[in-house]
Order: structure tokens, then C-alpha cells, then sequence
């Protein structure tokens, strides 16, 4: 008997799913509160369909009729609710936040605080240079670990055999091409062990011109990856004025963390 074939990438095992996260997107990035139409037209779903899961979505707190446009859904307060524990599980977050605020008078940058979460690298903390771009940079931002500076220099200290198992299965099966999709495992390997020996990761920008992210690890006492501190700006021929205090805020947070 044969196997069945396997669904397309792009068709969805659980649309109801689907859809009800690409309504909450929908939701979160309209500035204005939103009609059932509104959101159907967005997320190319029928009416009746979107009527259901915001109905779902209603009962659960995530999403909310607006007080002042009749028949139209903002983002629901459990929403938020739900995004602040994720953030205040971070035990990291509050002895960051004084270290980076000298950190970014001696730079002259906003500096971030990402950790792993999954296969990503997500930003959970950030402390703005008023005078410097962001580049992009914000709370809440996620990135695949091989696709940011912050993702690498943790990546750098996890054993070579965690390293390998994500090249596997998220660079070498990438769907979505990048430039390190043809990476090899040993090209992967040699890059993490040249950031692990220097103490920082080092990238340039993707979609910015000359722009470039630099992030250090933040370690325990086990010498295990705990998160990491980042900047992103203008390329520069010797980044050691940066990498350095850099180094040295992230070596200050791993010792508090104790």
C-alpha cells in the first residue's frame, strides 16, 4: 500500500488555526479598530469564516469589540496579559536594564536583549540611544538564531552537538532560502567556534545597507548561554570600540545573574 503524499508546504494542516493568528496579526498591526469585512478582506479568508474564529477569539479575551466604531474588533487586554507574563518571566530583564543604560552613553547606540525562544532569537528588552537609528530593533522582534548576531552568539556556546542538530534541521531544510542555506555543517561549525574564541558575532544587515548587528553572549556560571546583548549600526572598518564595552557589559550582567 502506498504512503500518502504529504500536503503542500504552503497548505495549511490546521487553517482554523491559521487564521485565527493571522487575525490577531491583523488586529495588532492596525492602527484603528477593524470591521469583520475589514479583517476578512486582510486575511483573504470568507466572512463567515473570520465571524467564527473571531467568536472564538472574542470568548477567549484576545480579541475585543471596539466602545467607539460600531462592529469593529480591536486586540483584547488578554492578549496583553499573555505577552507581560512571557515578559516578566525574564528574570534577566531588570538587572539589564542599568547595565545597558551606561552601555549606551559610552556607545552612543540602543543596545538589546534577546533570548532564545525555540529556534529564535527574540528581543525582549531594549534600551534606546535617542540619537541613534533603531534599525529596526524593538521588543517582541524574532529572528532564527542563524539569521541574527544575538541568535549566533548564543548558538556559539551550546555543545557541538546542539549546533549540529540545528543546522540540520533549520539551515540544511530551510523552505525559505537565505544566505546561509547552503551553509555547510562545517562552514556552520568553524563560524560558531571563530565567535565562541573572539567573544562576539558579528553581521551585516540583510535589507539595510552598510549596516551592521553585533551581540555577545551572556552566560551562567556553567558557562551556558542565558541571552545576549546587541547593537545594530553603521558598518565600521574596526568594530573593537564597540565590541569590547560590549564584551564587558555582558561579562557585568553574567556576574549579577550570579
Amino acid at each position: 500500500m502506498n504512503a500518502p503524499d504529504c500536503l503542500p508546504e504552503t497548505r495549511s494542516r490546521a487553517p482554523a488555526i491559521d487564521g485565527a493568528f493571522d487575525i490577531l496579526e491583523v488586529l495588532v498591526q492596525s492602527t484603528w479598530p477593524l470591521t469583520l469585512s475589514e479583517i476578512a478582506e486582510r486575511v483573504r479568508l470568507p466572512v463567515a469564516s473570520c465571524h467564527r474564529m473571531i467568536g472564538v477569539l472574542l470568548r477567549r479575551g484576545l480579541v475585543m469589540r471596539d466602545l467607539q466604531r460600531r462592529k469593529a474588533y480591536c486586540a483584547g487586554a488578554r492578549l496583553f496579559e499573555m505577552a507581560s507574563a512571557a515578559y516578566l518571566q525574564q528574570p534577566i530583564v531588570p538587572l539589564f536594564h542599568p547595565i545597558a543604560d551606561v552601555l549606551k552613553n559610552e556607545l552612543h547606540q540602543g543596545i538589546n536583549l534577546s533570548v532564545a525562544a525555540g529556534s529564535h532569537a527574540l528581543v525582549v528588552a531594549h534600551v534606546a540611544w535617542p540619537f541613534a537609528d533603531t534599525y529596526g530593533a524593538h521588543v517582541g522582534r524574532s529572528q532564527s538564531m542563524h539569521c541574527s548576531a544575538a541568535g549566533k552568539a548564543m548558538m556559539s556556546m551550546l555543545p557541538t552537538s546542539v549546533q549540529m542538530h540545528y543546522w540540520t534541521a533549520f539551515i540544511s531544510a530551510a523552505n525559505v532560502p537565505t544566505r546561509d542555506t547552503h551553509v555547510s555543517a562545517e562552514h556552520w561549525l568553524h563560524e560558531l567556534a571563530d565567535i565562541k574564541r573572539v567573544g562576539y558575532a558579528l553581521m551585516r544587515s540583510d535589507t539595510l545597507q552598510n549596516v551592521c548587528s553585533l551581540a555577545a553572549p551572556v552566560l551562567n556560571r556553567r558557562g551556558e548561554p542565558l541571552a545576549a546583548m546587541g547593537i545594530t549600526f553603521t558598518a565600521q572598518p574596526d568594530v573593537r570600540p564597540y565590541a569590547t564595552p560590549l564584551i564587558q557589559a555582558t561579562w557585568q550582567l553574567s556576574s549579577r545573574l550570579g
